[in-house]
């Protein structure tokens, strides 16, 4: 790997996940109100749900993303054919406004293992490091709550900037608040198109992080474990002033 300046970290399912993931909030949801779909009247309504999805994430702005109210749109329109379809309509869309405070509840979100202290070492090795996330701008107070705030030397969050991964113009911004040319800087996420394929129409390099265990296809990016191995992978940062 190249020498690097900086780094910077996508949030969802790279530095932090749900307590209650999604699904377990929606179950939870509908029993307090009586409904227990079956197992198959579940699957059939987030096979349905994940294409509506997948629709919108692979637009080819992913405008659903760019502002706290596209988000919100977004997801009260999914979650509201998902409660339809397993036996709750919500016309109005109070249901589903339900489902997201809740799931977006800092109380929701855990650190995953290792990233407290792997971040506090990057920044003691010298590099800058920031946030580049999808996500509205309530994603301040989460990471208020879990401690990182003050680790972080910039952010930039898609909901309060006008535009999302895999964007020239998102991570153009990254590059700008980084302060340090786009091929000195490293992005750690979870996903190809959006952290990968994103971070490199600026010039950036990428690596995949996954806690989860997937199965993958032949990729040319590292597919890390844990953050912990970022430390190896990085070694110590460019001398300021290298090129």
């Amino acid at each position: 790997m190249p020498q690097y300046r900086a780094l910077s970290f996508d949030v969802g399912y790279t530095l932090i996940g749900p307590v209650a993931e999604a699904k377990e909030v929606v179950a939870g949801f509908l029993a307090s109100r009586g409904l227990h779909p079956t197992a198959a009247e579940v699957a059939t309504a987030y096979v349905r749900a994940e294409e509506l999805y997948q629709r919108h994430y692979h637009q080819p702005l992913n405008d659903t993303w760019s502002s706290d109210q596209g988000i919100h749109t977004f997801f009260t329109e999914y979650y509201g054919q998902l409660l339809g379809e397993l036996g709750l309509p919500d016309p109005d869309g109070i249901h589903a406004a339900a489902i997201i405070e809740h799931y977006l509840e800092p109380t929701n979100w855990h650190l995953y293992p290792g990233v407290h202290p792997t971040l506090i070492e990057l920044r003691r090795r010298g590099f800058r490091i920031g946030v580049a996330s999808d996500w509205g701008t309530g994603l301040w107070r989460i990471l208020q709550t879990l401690g990182l705030t003050q680790l972080f030397d910039w952010t930039v969050v898609s909901g309060g900037i006008g535009f999302a991964k895999p964007s020239a113009a998102f991570y153009g911004l990254v590059v700008k608040r980084a302060g340090v040319p786009a091929h000195t800087i490293l992005h750690v996420g979870d996903t190809y198109r959006a952290d990968i394929l994103g971070a490199r129409t600026v010039g950036m390099d990428g690596v995949l992080i996954d806690w989860q265990g997937r199965s993958w296809p032949r990729l040319d990016v590292p597919v890390l474990a844990s953050l912990s191995e970022l430390l190896d992978l990085v070694g110590v940062p460019l001398p300021v002033g290298t090129s």
